[in-house]
């Protein structure tokens, strides 16, 4: 063997030797685990309800993050509906007349207040809900859309192919499941999958 290999050899081993013995492998070394927050910083059950529904006409952009991020850390499901339907609702009233139809919104009621407070209720409540029984699974917002008006047998939920936001766009513009869209079809940097793990596509 090459004297200078195992020169490096020893001495590479007796690194590692005193690393260990400065305690690298000793538990009561190592840093405690860090502590996890209780503050809920972002939740996705229903895509776009936050960015389209609870301060999408706010100019502030700081007063609009606020809104948001009020949103987004509220971790009681039970206050949900009391904290975002009286503002999902007025936003609603503006995004019905985008067809310049109002009171075809999924769920508008008789013209005057309130009309819009059932599918503003619904909306709030972001869950997701999936239908178990079912072997359909193509449709975003089904479970919820079968609940309502929209019969339908679909599994619901959503996979990582639905395009979320044309459908949410649909329901509140149009009062149906397809209709309207934000003209994009797919992400420029590729396409998700459902068979190759971790399924989405690397972040933008």
């Amino acid at each position: 063997m090459n004297s200078k290999y195992l020169a490096f050899v020893m001495v590479a081993a007796a690194a590692a030797g005193m690393a260990g013995c400065n305690g690298g492998d000793d538990e009561s070394s190592m840093p405690a685990p860090p502590t996890l927050s209780s503050t809920v910083v972002d939740r996705m059950g229903r895509a776009g309800v936050n960015t389209a529904l609870t301060a999408p006409f706010v100019a502030d952009t700081t007063a609009a993050s606020a809104i948001k991020d009020d949103y987004n850390s509220a971790s009681n499901p039970t206050l949900w509906k009391a904290l975002f339907t009286p503002m999902i609702a007025f936003n609603l009233a503006i995004l019905d007349s985008l067809d310049r139809n109002c009171g075809n919104q999924l769920l508008a009621g008789p013209a005057g207040a309130g009309r819009y407070n059932t599918l503003a209720g619904v909306l709030a409540d972001d869950q997701l809900y999936v239908n178990t029984a079912s072997r359909i699974c193509t449709q975003y917002l089904g479970v919820e859309a079968n609940a309502v008006v929209v019969a339908n047998n679909d599994c619901g939920g959503r996979t990582p192919l639905y395009d979320t936001i044309d459908t949410t766009y649909s329901v509140v513009a149009l009062g149906a499941l397809t209709g309207a869209g934000d003209a994009v079809n797919i992400d420029a940097d590729g396409t998700a999958s459902l068979d190759d793990f971790p399924f989405l596509d690397d972040p933008n």
